[in-house]
């Protein structure tokens, strides 16, 4: 075998072993989040908005989940139709309403579930902020019949210009003039729970396959650089 193939062997062998050993890790890392996800939820002080989100920017992790509070008045409203409101995937139409914050901004507040009236005026929230929906949740609404495919600022550019904050918040309270607005109709603001695909062990379980196959890379690259010298020196 000549110098320049066996030399182009090694560079393919330690390639494939050194993916290996990367997919490895990357495996070992996703079982640590998925140890670190099976944590009991622990909740985090009330904040202002404005302390872990501006608007034009995108939601940082640390920011989502977290209970916030900010003020503004309410300028439209929207239907947000087959929103899941449980762990049986019920579903319900949640009332959507824009408000423009104090400070800068314009920001999604769901407000309760079903058509509810706008306050006016300026009105203190509460409540826990999420990242917007990726995903439709119901493909055949439309802006022009008052209703939202899934809670995303970015459905609204066209409709209403602004500097939107990405994500939504779901209230939990609402003051005006220092007085509680009661809305009976109020949606759980339970905290959104990320996720891992798969189980600890399995993660494990593929951190040791791949490393395994980095190994047997290795060992028949070496096996086959010696087998070579081998038959070399029978020949000689």
């Amino acid at each position: 075998m000549s110098r320049s193939r066996t030399f182009a062997n090694v560079i393919i062998a330690v390639a494939f072993a050194t993916l290996f050993v990367f997919l490895g890790f990357w495996q070992l890392d996703r079982a640590a989040q998925v140890r670190e996800l099976q944590k009991p939820f622990q909740e985090l002080p009330l904040i202002a908005l404005s302390e872990i989100s501006t608007s034009s920017t995108n939601l940082s992790g640390d920011a989502v989940n977290r209970i916030v509070e900010f003020s503004g008045s309410y300028v439209t409203q929207y239907l947000a139709p087959k929103q899941t409101v449980n762990k049986e995937f019920e579903t319900s139409e949640w009332s959507v309403a824009l408000m423009e914050v104090d400070g800068g901004g314009v920001l999604l507040v769901v407000r309760g579930e079903g058509l509810i009236e706008t306050p006016r005026g300026e009105i203190a929230v509460k409540g826990r902020l999420y990242h917007r929906q990726f995903e439709d949740r119901a493909p055949e609404a439309t802006l022009s019949s008052g209703q939202l495919r899934r809670i995303d600022p970015s459905l609204l550019l066209a409709e209403y210009s602004g500097d939107y904050y990405d994500g939504y918040v779901i209230a939990m309270s609402e003051e005006r003039n220092g007085r509680q607005i009661v809305e009976s109709s109020r949606v759980s603001a339970d905290p959104t729970e990320p996720t891992v695909p798969g189980y600890y062990w399995q993660h494990i379980a593929y951190v040791v396959i791949w490393w395994l196959m980095a190994g047997v890379v290795l060992f028949l690259l070496l096996y086959s650089n010696g087998r070579e010298r081998r038959t070399k020196g029978e020949l000689n």
